[in-house]
């Protein structure tokens, strides 16, 4: 399974349902299976609690695979691929 990683910007502000991109797998409470073996693809939590991500901000998601968020924002149309020198002048693109 192979990781690409690239850089997109939010087009507009969303909040994604809760459990949406939460992926249950052994481990997690409820699923029966051993303790110790959670995932940690999504926050802890994010079965019970909205996520909202705001227009201008800069993710940097897996779009081969590709993961649960990437899936969810980009299935909703919020997604546009980042372009040096247009996305990294003033505040919103400037991250760590």
């Amino acid at each position: 399974m192979a990781v690409t990683l690239n850089k997109f910007v939010v087009t507009a502000t969303t909040t994604i349902p809760a459990g949406t991109v939460s992926t249950v797998v052994a481990g997690e409470p409820g699923t029966g299976g051993a303790a110790g073996f959670g995932n940690t693809s999504v926050s802890a939590g994010a079965e019970d609690w909205p996520m909202t991500v705001t227009k201008g901000s800069v993710l940097v998601l897996d779009n081969g695979t590709p993961s649960a968020l990437y899936t969810a924002l980009n299935g909703l149309g919020v997604l546009r691929a980042y372009v040096a020198g247009q996305d990294d002048v003033g505040r919103e693109a400037i991250s760590n």
